[in-house]
């Protein structure tokens, strides 16, 4: 006579525990069975993430009725189908795929009966059993045992302090309790729900995971915090305000599974940038971009220095696009110098023999001149009388001006100066010193 698989199924479930979730086998070779349909502990991590969606522990498996009813179905299907029916399916459970096609051998099986008996017990005993199994019930796609509120919620994936703790998820979940839903028919219905269209597959794992498995939950928001925090110090962030920022940033690493680019952009935005001293990455662009801009002899705000460090913090833009602003209010400032500037050279570069005379004649410290001082810009700016266009000042002329500072009658060179033509104009009328 022939068997429906429901039939099977239930009658599998008495020979191996007698229907109890809560079974566990004798150890044998290092490993026992667990569960209703006595699965391996060693297959149990492996067939849960195949057939139930995640990976459990036995003891996961154990406490979890929904768990064990989808494993053994997803096995056993395959076995069914793969091997031909009840005969071959229930001999590939009892004796391993490699006994599929065993199915009458008599030989004694270590600690039970041969396969030829625990096939034949399964099959008289579904024979006798409705065509839609024992003690369960069938019910679309996927057979539904007898199980409460909390066991049900388990078998559409989920723990009832989870389906209770948002309004709309417990008036589909009661609805689903009271009408025996499937768990096809359930999942059409909560796709259809407001939480499931605005919450992220990865949120809504995370939501589940913070009732199913608070410990694990807990630690990866604790791993998350730590390493968005390290990210944030890394950037330059380290005001006690911006604590809150770190801890979103972290949620959405572990709910919707932010990259650190991600996190970089969302943390870019709270970089204080207001005092004198810049921190970490945030620090390095900043000094950066300031070191460019007075090699180019323009000077930008700090507001602007502001929003270019943050941009580019978060990875809106590059430093090179900063740059490349400077060196164009660089081009626009010394016009004549313009091909120079935009092929590479600095102000400072093409301005350097002019800072460098100034130093020698005005004996100041090389440090204190620089493209700022007036003299230097008109000197880069000069207007030829002779032509009327804009050049640089030739460099005995600006060396002649530069005498005409009056900090130059300062120094040790103009008094020198001074003594020699003094003796000159002493020798000439035929003094003798």
């Amino acid at each position: 006579m022939a068997i429906t698989f429901d039939q099977f199924f239930w009658s599998l479930s008495q020979q191996e525990s007698g229907g109890n979730y809560g079974a566990v086998g004798i150890w044998t070779g290092g490993d026992r069975a667990y569960g209703k349909f006595q699965i391996m502990g060693n297959s149990i991590p492996g067939w849960t993430k195949a057939y139930y969606g995640k990976a459990l522990t036995p003891q996961q498996f154990l406490n979890n009725p929904a768990a064990q009813e989808a494993t053994a179905r997803g096995r056993l299907q395959s076995y069914w189908n793969r091997y031909g029916g009840a005969r071959g399916a229930a001999a590939a459970w009892y004796g391993g795929e490699g006994n599929a096609h065993n199915d009458m051998s008599t030989k004694s099986q270590y600690g039970g009966p041969s396969i030829k008996d625990y096939v034949d017990q399964i099959i008289s005993r579904a024979g006798g059993a409705p065509s839609g199994g024992g003690e369960v019930t069938k019910v679309g796609s996927l057979t539904v045992p007898k199980l409460d509120a909390a066991e049900l919620a388990e078998q559409y994936g989920f723990t009832s302090a989870f389906l209770n703790s948002n309004s709309e998820l417990k008036k589909l979940f009661q609805q689903a309790v009271k009408e025996g839903m499937s768990t096809d028919k359930f999942s059409a219905k909560l796709k259809d729900t407001s939480w499931f269209k605005n919450n992220s597959e990865s949120q809504r794992k995370f939501l589940v995971l913070k009732f199913t498995d608070p410990a694990t939950a807990n630690s990866q928001y604790d791993q998350a915090k730590t390493n968005a925090r390290v990210i944030a110090e890394k950037m330059g962030i380290r005001d006690k305000w911006t604590d809150k920022y770190v801890q979103n940033a972290a949620y959405q690493m572990v709910s919707r599974g932010w990259s650190e680019a991600q996190v970089r952009n969302y943390l870019g935005q709270y970089i204080n940038l207001d005092k004198n001293v810049h921190q970490g990455e945030a620090g390095e662009i900043w000094n950066e971009l300031a070191s460019y801009q007075y090699s180019m002899g323009v000077q930008m705000s700090g507001d602007w220095f502001a929003q270019a460090t943050r941009s580019t913090i978060r990875g809106l833009s590059s430093i090179q696009d900063y740059k490349n602003l400077i060196q164009n209010q660089a081009a626009a400032q010394f016009p004549q110098w313009s091909k120079q500037i935009n092929s590479g050279q600095t102000v400072a570069d093409i301005a350097q023999p002019y800072m460098q005379s100034m130093s020698q004649i005005l004996e100041l410290p090389a440090g204190s001149v620089n493209l700022f001082d007036p003299t230097i810009k008109s000197s880069l700016n000069w207007t030829n009388p002779a032509t009327a266009k804009k050049e640089a000042m030739p460099l005995w002329q600006y060396e002649n001006t530069l005498r005409q500072d009056p900090r130059w009658k300062k120094t040790t060179n103009a008094q020198n100066s001074l003594m020699q033509v003094g003796h000159q104009v002493l020798a000439d009328f035929g003094v003798k010193y």
